[in-house]
């Protein structure tokens, strides 16, 4: 199947509508929010872009077992990629353009474009352009985990956005040190299981220097990118031991079979919970609010410059 044919749904209708990079990203990031959506009595859909069709994958299982339907949309990935980055964004936007009207969602959540992978900052771009101008519809962009858990990450991500935020809100992206982000930014690839060689990691951490000094001079208050406001869902304990389930399944064993990843995941989803304000678990979502500049519009001069 070409990756712009429609794809095959079980229901012409979904209430919430939640767009991932790939396979894993919604159930490692928001699973308590994908099950509340079920709770509630309101259908959901998870549309991985980059995730190969016809495969029935550890992260379909996740989305089955938090009440939610599956579908790969079987774009290309960056890693498999001939073509720019131009091009593929217009396919990911092509694609989300005609699966908006089709299943009509009221809420669409999308990826805030954590991590050095050029996937999830395609997916956020293409879900802004496709989804933040229509009047009636929420559009949530959702911390990728684990890349939301080193810290600073958040902040970084906002202020090369140029976002701007509310009053209250301005203190809600964390600050951290320089050392402490460039110490843990190499934790989202070992607990995915992703070995880099040590040239490709030491050009990461002087990309993320960079991107840190680029960062530094954001005003929350007075910047010119698209507002946004965080939202906390609070989860209760039986959403925390599905969530926690979910990491075991889609977070690879090492090589004497134990969940090792998985369990430190687990333990920095703990520590995000607190400092979110809750008890057994908790995820942010950063609410796109309108725009007189037209979001789709908007240019994040810090961003574009970065690549």
């Amino acid at each position: 199947m070409s990756p712009l044919d429609r794809p095959r749904l079980e229901h012409e209708r979904y209430d919430a509508l939640f767009i991932a990079p790939h396979g894993d990203d919604v159930g490692l990031a928001c699973p308590a929010r994908l099950f509340a959506e079920a709770e509630s009595g309101r259908r959901a859909l998870v549309l991985a872009l980059f995730a190969p069709v016809g495969s029935d994958t550890s992260a379909a299982q996740v989305a089955r077992d938090l009440s939610a339907d599956f579908v790969a949309a079987g774009l290309t990935p960056a890693a498999e990629r001939d073509e720019g980055e131009d091009a593929a964004l217009g396919e990911a936007v092509q694609l989300l353009a005609g699966i908006g009207p089709r299943v009509q969602p009221m809420h669409v959540y999308a990826p805030l474009g954590l991590g050095r992978s050029p996937d999830h900052r395609l997916a956020y771009e293409a879900s802004l352009r496709a989804f933040a101008s229509e009047a009636g519809r929420n559009l949530f962009l959702y911390e990728e985990r684990p890349e939301a858990f080193v810290p600073g990450s958040v902040r970084t991500r906002l202020a090369l956005l140029g976002a701007r935020l509310p009053p209250g809100a301005a203190r809600s992206a964390e600050k951290a040190g320089a050392l402490r982000h460039l110490w843990r930014m190499g934790e989202p690839e070992r607990l995915r299981g992703e070995r880099q060689p040590l040239r490709a990691r030491i050009a990461a951490r002087a990309e993320a220097w960079r991107r840190l000094r680029l960062a530094a001079p954001w005003n929350p208050l007075r910047a010119l990118g698209p507002r946004l406001h965080p939202v906390v869902h609070l989860a209760d304990e039986d959403a925390r031991t599905r969530a926690q389930a979910a990491a075991h399944l889609l977070l690879p064993k090492d090589r004497k079979g134990r969940s090792r990843a998985a369990e430190r995941f687990n333990t920095r989803a703990s520590g995000s919970a607190k400092r979110l304000g809750g008890v057994y678990h908790a995820e942010r979502f950063w609410l796109v609010l309108p725009s007189s500049d037209g979001l789709p519009e908007i240019q994040h001069p810090l961003e574009a410059g970065g690549r």
